[in-house]
């Protein structure tokens, strides 16, 4: 990568950074009860009897789902930064001059 080709480096950069925190508040939006078709009347719940405990059997097996999962992230992870070094290294031959 050249010196001429850097400076959109950081703009980009600080674009993608940015957008990255915007997203997870917009996404946790939520419409004011008064803006609802409803009237707001979903907002009004009617009283709810005692919730009861739960009991579950208890699984001590290997999860082979959840382990695909994280093999998966990882194989994202670890080609998404060979990625971004083959990009963002620099080139070992020299850039040609200018012309004149």
């Amino acid at each position: 990568m050249s010196a001429r080709s850097r400076p959109h480096l950081i703009p980009t950069t600080a674009a993608v950074v940015a957008l990255g925190l915007g997203a997870p508040a917009t996404a946790l939006a939520v419409p004011a009860p008064e803006d609802c078709a409803c009237g707001g009347a979903a907002t009004r719940q009617a009283a709810l009897p005692a919730p009861r405990p739960l009991t579950r059997p208890v699984d001590d097996s290997f999860h082979w789902d959840d382990a695909g999962i994280g093999a998966g992230g990882a194989i994202v992870l670890v080609l998404t930064g060979a990625g971004v070094t083959a990009l963002v290294r620099r080139r070992r031959e020299p850039d040609p001059p200018l012309p004149a």
